[in-house]
């Protein structure tokens, strides 16, 4: 078997993260190795000459947990004290094209990176999450027996909390020899980790709806921010104040919506509406298709792989389960997870089942020439079907978890046919599967992270859309911008778990950028200091900030997707493989270097 190239890949990409940030920080315009001096006259020639303005209203679009968690971020009182803030609360209006936030839709999640990020954002909020949530403890893979019978071979075994613990300790040996000036400046710094002052370990499991209802119902209960719904955004546009909008006064953004109203004017417009994000059109483009073939990321390539996700609710009659336990099952040409998840305090866990596999219509990214109506992810539509009848169709990516619309049974026979054949083992995903209150059956997709705009975009004065771009000047006044987190940046595939823990990082690193410059500005600035307030380079410093750890979690994910679900050729080398990047400590690097919080 070749195992050197795969494992040379493996090790690359652990060596991604890493690299120095050399090329991130290159590829935002902030050159990280200057000097103080030239950091400060590279700040004095990219800062408008206006007096800055701070940033006092806020659209967010979305409300999903990337878009919940900024708003926390934003009225957070432990961010506003770290920059010494006195300014007035960020007035913030949040808007979803979902006609409400059900918390019986979507599947399980796991927190990690996540909770060290809402734990800075709100410490009360973290516990309240806790308390709803599952430790995570342990995860265990195993295989489908090479010969013979039985319930699978043990080939992986990882004690989540002792190998959080004991990073933690080394991190904090770091820290203290930094400290002490024996370290050579490359410690940690701030600490943000997994284990808390009390000994708390941040690693946890819980549904996505019962997450995002604890932090819309915090926003209303703390900081009376309402989410308003049925708003899908169809257009922004600068409204200038001597050139006011029909009953918008003001300058600044104003967003449209599909149903015809429009609200603002905003400072910045930040997208946290997912994978097929108006934002980030407008960021890419300058313009926003509201037709929904149009509107698909040209950068998202179907990956020719399936996930189906099935979730059973907990009942009266189950047992009581304190912890989680990650149950990772290989088989040929197919791959199983399953798993429990908190769903409110109080309340019993919820089951989850994953199944991801080949569509068989693909080898890869690539399509086969002439579909088979009789195989597994032959998903067609008739009107795809007319007008191409030989290129199968790739099942559609979800784009905001609505799509618990109960998968007829016969999905549900063609997924225990699955099983079967891939001789997954044991028998507790097919009981999951069969007994499940709600159904997901998707594509996986692969995004592209790079772009020439990034992820933010001046919106321009004079015209609802034009070429702001990363070029585009404010002249003689503030400038105001979108910008885009969570999915609508840099959605990732599944495989590693990191999609929710990326999102709630970027909320706190991007309300931290925005409450530093609110805070600059209300400080007094001498006419010539060239350390004065830019709202620009703030904003291209959180990107810089979180470009490359997402980035590098998408290659990985990536990567170990199509490993897992290697064909009967390819499961037993894929088996061994596991097998010795556990024993080798590399499978505990992988899953320690996703988890760790970086912000």
């Amino acid at each position: 078997m070749a195992m050197t190239p795969i494992l040379t890949l493996l090790l690359a990409l652990l060596l991604l993260t890493e690299s120095s940030w050399a090329f991130s920080s290159i590829r935002n315009g902030i050159t990280t190795n200057m000097s103080s001096r030239q950091q400060a006259l590279l700040k004095a020639s990219t800062s408008s000459t206006a007096e800055a303005a701070p940033v006092q209203k806020v659209a967010i679009i979305g409300a999903g947990i990337a878009g919940l968690s900024l708003a926390h971020a934003l009225r957070s009182a432990n961010l506003n004290s770290k920059n010494n803030s006195n300014n007035a609360p960020i007035q913030i209006d949040i808007f979803d094209s979902r006609s409400e936030l059900d918390e019986k839709s979507g599947s399980g999640i796991q927190l990690t990176g996540g909770m060290a990020a809402l734990r800075r954002i709100s410490p009360e909020l973290q516990r309240t999450v806790s308390e709803a949530a599952l430790p995570l403890e342990r995860v265990v893979s195993k295989c489908r027996p090479w010969f013979g019978a039985g319930e699978g071979w043990k080939i992986l075994e990882l004690d989540i909390q002792e190998a959080i613990r004991e990073k933690e300790a080394a991190a904090d040996e770091r820290r203290v020899a930094q400290e002490e000036g024996n370290d050579n400046g490359n410690g940690d710094g701030e600490k943000y980790g997994l284990v808390t002052e009390e000994g708390e370990v941040l690693a946890y499991t819980i549904l996505r709806g019962t997450m995002q209802r604890i932090l819309h119902e915090g926003l209303m209960q703390e900081h009376g921010i309402e989410v308003q719904f049925d708003k899908r955004l169809s257009g922004m546009s600068f409204s200038d104040s001597d050139n006011q909008l029909d009953n918008v006064g003001g300058e600044g953004i104003v967003c449209q919506f599909a149903d015809g109203s429009k609200t603002g004017p905003y400072d910045l417009v930040v997208g946290c509406d997912g994978i097929q994000s108006a934002v980030r059109q407008f960021v890419n483009t300058g313009d926003i298709t509201t037709s929904t073939e149009e509107s698909k990321s040209s950068s998202a390539i179907y990956s020719g792989l399936r996930i189906t996700f099935a979730i059973q609710e907990g009942t009266e009659t189950d047992d009581d389960i304190k912890g989680c336990q990650f149950n990772q099952l290989f088989g040929n040409g197919a791959y199983a997870l399953i798993s429990s998840y908190g769903a409110g305090k109080g309340k019993k866990p919820a089951k989850g089942a994953f199944l991801v596999y080949p569509d068989k219509n693909y080898i890869g990214p690539f399509p086969k020439t002439k579909s088979n109506d009789n195989d597994v992810g032959a998903e067609t539509t008739a009107a795809a079907a007319a007008s191409n009848p030989t290129e199968p169709v790739p099942l559609d990516e979800n784009a905001d978890w609505t799509q618990d619309k109960r998968v007829p049974r016969d999905h549900v026979t063609e997924c225990l046919e699955v099983l079967q054949s891939a001789s997954i083992p044991g028998n507790d995903v097919a009981s999951i599967i069969e007994n499940s209150d709600r159904f997901f059956d998707l594509g996986v997709y692969l995004h592209n992270p790079f772009s020439w705009n990034g992820w933010m975009r001046e919106v321009p004065r004079g015209a609802s859309n034009g070429d702001g771009g990363i070029f585009g000047g404010s002249g003689e006044k503030t400038a105001k911008y979108a910008i885009t987190t969570g999915d609508a940046a840099h959605a990732m595939p599944p495989f590693l778990g990191q999609g929710a823990n990326q999102a709630l990082q970027d909320s706190c690193s991007l309300a931290a950028k925005i409450i530093e410059y609110n805070s600059q500005v209300q400080e007094p600035q001498g006419i010539n200091d060239p350390s004065k307030p830019d709202l620009k380079r703030l904003l291209k410093e959180y990107e810089s900030q979180r470009w490359l750890p997402t980035t590098s979690i998408t290659a990985k994910a990536a990567f170990l997707g199509y490993l897992e679900v290697g064909p009967s050729v390819f499961a037993n080398f894929r088996d061994a493989f596991f097998f010795v990047m556990g024993k080798i400590g590399v499978a505990e690097k992988v899953f320690l270097d996703a988890a760790t919080p970086k912000m």
